[in-house]
């Protein structure tokens, strides 16, 4: 049997409103003492100037500075190595679509250990139509060996004053996106090219600085000494092999091409140019552009 009274009642309400307090209290005491402790750590780590922020160690395959990591991401000299949210930092740079991998790291007492892998451009893409034009930093795109697209960043923009430019016309909706692989097969066996002729020219004393998409079985490119040659979709090696000893030997007799058809394996068609003989003029628009790309 329950006995119930208010006095009873009132009794049973002080008792728990004891155990409240208590608890609220130590709850209080728990509260103020992490409160501390975080001051402390606080105080310890990150306005202890013994862990100030004194230098940034990059450490990159490309260009990339330890100012410009600094630039990019906003860092402020002034920080405690502790206060740096390196997931926040490493995010800013994986934003970047020429940058692969990045590894971030404290090495204490005040450095910041920076890794990065970025994308090596190998030729500038161009595309008039939509708007993407050759070794121009702002509205220019540059490929690497993998046919990845991305824009040129500032830290590239010197070397890059130098590469070749992949010269494409035609192209369809999703054969260009940044960050991606360039899904135009034309302008994939042109940047081929480009690649194979940057290692196998490399002592020669002349580049192909321009490779064009003529149509869909051929490519158009200049060397800088102005001779346009035509090359196929395949078969580069032996095309940029027939264009070397082509030019050795009208070198060493005295001549020189103005244009040249590698695509026959057999009696390849040349174009002479001879000694104070005006240059052929480009006998289509897709020529003109290559020469003023050559100019430039």
């Amino acid at each position: 049997m329950k006995v119930s009274s208010p006095r009873i009642v009132c009794f049973s309400c002080l008792r728990h409103l004891r155990r409240s307090c208590k608890l609220l209290l130590a709850g209080a005491l728990l509260a103020g003492v992490g409160w501390g402790v975080q001051e402390s750590l606080r105080e310890f780590f990150i306005e202890n100037s013994e862990f100030r922020l004194r230098q940034v160690d990059l450490e990159s395959n490309g260009e990339m500075t330890a100012e410009h990591f600094s630039e990019l991401t906003e860092l402020d000299p002034d920080s405690s190595i502790f206060g740096l949210k390196l997931r926040k930092l490493k995010g800013q740079l994986l934003e970047r679509p020429g940058i692969e991998r990045v590894e971030l790291d404290r090495r204490l007492p005040g450095t910041l250990r920076v890794r990065v892998e970025e994308r090596k451009p190998i030729a500038w893409l161009e595309c008039r139509p939509l708007g993407i034009i050759g070794r121009n930093p702002v509205a220019g795109i540059l490929l690497d060996k993998s046919g990845i697209c991305f824009p040129c960043d500032a830290w590239w923009e010197e070397k890059a004053r130098l590469l070749p430019v992949l010269l494409v016309s035609q192209v369809e909706e999703g054969d260009i996106t940044i960050g991606k692989e360039i899904r135009h097969h034309q302008a994939r066996r042109g940047l081929e090219l480009i690649r194979l002729s940057q290692e196998k020219l490399a002592g020669e004393g002349w580049s192909l600085p321009v490779v064009a998409v003529r149509n869909d079985y051929s490519l158009e490119a200049i060397t800088n000494t102005g001779v346009l040659a035509t090359f196929g979709m395949y078969d580069h090696k032996e095309q940029l092999e027939n264009l070397i000893t082509l030019l050795r030997v009208t070198a060493k007799e005295g001549e020189s091409m103005a244009m040249v058809n590698l695509i026959p394996k057999r009696n390849i068609p040349v174009v002479a140019s001879e000694s104070g003989a005006p240059v052929p003029q480009p006998r289509s628009r897709l020529q003109r552009d290559i020469q003023s790309l050559l100019r430039q």
